[in-house]
């Protein structure tokens, strides 16, 4: 009878040790929240002073000529003075080639004026200057630029006439950005894994 309550007291210490007492240390998940420095970019406005090229403004005011001659009159209309450049290209050629090329446009033909080689080519580049509000000038004479007189000569132009003026240099203030680095504090989150004592029982039921 002993031996019985012996064997019953040890089987209840066994079962109260397997459920009851911690014995096991088991691992768990816990979200932990702390403070962490982000480092960001943002574009920040600044302003700068920029120089920039333009041209003189300028009127035509008068434009005339004949065949042999062209002039434009031009007023600066700028508030400094500078140069205005009258370009102009022509082709030249004796009048008895002239004749000769009139009759082959009559039958039909296209002629060059580049790889003919009846036609001279001149490039004029004519120039004057100009105080603001000042009116000139520009022209050309072919009899000037050729050294020969009307009559010995015909003019064909293959373009228009063109104005080049000077430019100036105008400041401008303009909006720029950069990029600037900044930092923030931030709130993040992170896993860790604790451990706590369990049970015998408990740990062999859930881990």
């Amino acid at each position: 009878m002993k031996k019985v309550v012996i064997g019953i007291a040890v089987a209840v210490a066994v079962v109260m040790v397997i459920g009851f007492v911690p014995l096991v240390e088991a691992p768990y998940p816990v979200t932990i929240q702390y403070q962490d420095i982000e480092t960001y970019h943002v574009d920040e406005p600044y302003e700068e002073t920029v120089e920039n090229r333009v041209p003189l403004q300028y009127q035509i005011v008068n434009y005339g000529g004949s065949v042999y001659v062209e002039f434009v009159t031009i007023m600066n209309r700028d508030e400094v003075g500078g140069h205005f450049t009258l370009r102009q290209s022509i082709y030249v050629i004796d009048r008895d080639d002239w004749a000769d090329v009139e009759w082959e446009r009559q039958q039909g033909g296209f002629v060059n004026y580049d790889s003919d080689t009846r036609f001279t080519r001149y490039d004029i580049a004519e120039t004057i200057y100009l105080e603001p509000g000042e009116t000139g000038e520009l022209r050309y004479d072919a009899k000037e630029i050729t050294g020969k007189t009307y009559e010995e000569i015909w003019v064909e132009q293959k373009a228009g006439y063109e104005i080049v003026p000077d430019e100036k240099t105008v400041e401008e203030r303009v909006t720029k950005y950069r990029q600037v680095e900044k930092q923030r504090t931030v709130t993040r989150q992170r896993e860790e894994t604790r451990y706590k004592k369990v049970t015998l029982l408990d740990y062999l039921l859930h881990y």
